[in-house]
């Protein structure tokens, strides 16, 4: 491991001080750094690479901020077939290894080779409008569909490989990964999955109805969610983040992707160890 790409959320660390304390520590031990063009004009240190480059020419990516800048960082990674480790500078810090503390030892266990890579499933999600493909996307957390109006309530109906299962009418639906069993699908009322599993994970978002509840299915299997709702203003979200809007009639289909994300860890930390700390059930 000779290269680092380091990915700031410069949300969190608005000078760059971090930043550049990071990339000198890893200097210091060898090791070079990429960072993003806007990164090196601000902090002047680094090796300033476009996206292509930054993700094809690093051996391993770090996220600096917390797990939304981890889960932005990883699909590109993913798609690269790269290692991404987190290094916290949020709140809760679910996804990411350590924190900005513990950065300098977390450095040099990745020189000397001391860590372990979790492979972890992600999602694929595929518009379909009048029987024609509109894109596709992956996702590592979650994909939904949900409302814009807060005084709407939106008509939906999900299928698992051609089969009904249900209808829905209320906020939405969310598709989530094990990974991401702990995420929105959990403030839906969704239940929490080991992320060493593969399956996918169906939860209506304040579903009006009391007999409609999640549901967790193979990870061969394809999700189907048609929208049945005129005239509504409906959102499709890979891992919070707005992809696009859906009408009346559009079909999302959401599947186990090809690619998986590889969590770098330093440090060995039992799930449930974990859940205690961050959520203390």
């Amino acid at each position: 491991m000779k290269r680092i790409g380091l990915f700031t959320n410069l949300s969190k660390d608005v000078h760059g001080t971090k930043t550049s304390w990071i990339v000198a520590k890893a200097n210091s031990l060898g090791i070079e750094i990429l960072v993003a063009p806007h990164i090196y004009d601000l902090i002047g240190k680094g090796i300033a690479a476009e996206e292509n480059a930054f993700f094809s020419q690093s051996d391993i990516v770090i996220s600096l901020g917390g797990d939304g800048t981890l889960l932005h960082a990883a699909c590109k990674a993913a798609q690269y077939n790269k290692p991404i480790m987190g290094i916290n500078m949020g709140n809760l810090g679910f996804l990411t290894d350590t924190d900005v503390a513990h950065a300098e030892e977390a450095l040099l266990a990745l020189k000397e080779k001391r860590y372990f890579i979790e492979k972890r499933m992600m999602l694929k999600g595929i518009v379909v409008r009048d029987k024609i493909e509109q894109l596709s996307f992956f996702a590592f957390n979650d994909i939904g569909i949900m409302k814009e109006l807060v005084s709407r309530i939106i008509h939906l109906k999900a299928s698992i490989n051609g089969h009904e299962i249900n209808s829905y009418s209320g906020d939405g639906l969310i598709v989530s990964s094990p990974t991401g069993s702990t995420a929105y699908s959990l403030s839906a009322g969704g239940p929490i999955v080991n992320p060493s599993l593969e399956c996918l994970i169906l939860t209506p978002i304040c579903p009006h109805s009391l007999n409609a509840r999640s549901i967790i299915t193979n990870s061969n299997d394809i999700v189907e969610i048609e929208v049945m709702s005129q005239d509504r203003n409906i959102t499709l979200t890979a891992d919070g983040q707005a992809v696009t809007t859906l009408f009346a009639g559009d079909k999302l289909l959401v599947k186990k992707a090809d690619i998986y994300v590889e969590l770098l860890r330093t440090q060995d930390q039992n799930f449930f160890d974990l859940l205690h700390e961050k959520i203390a059930i």
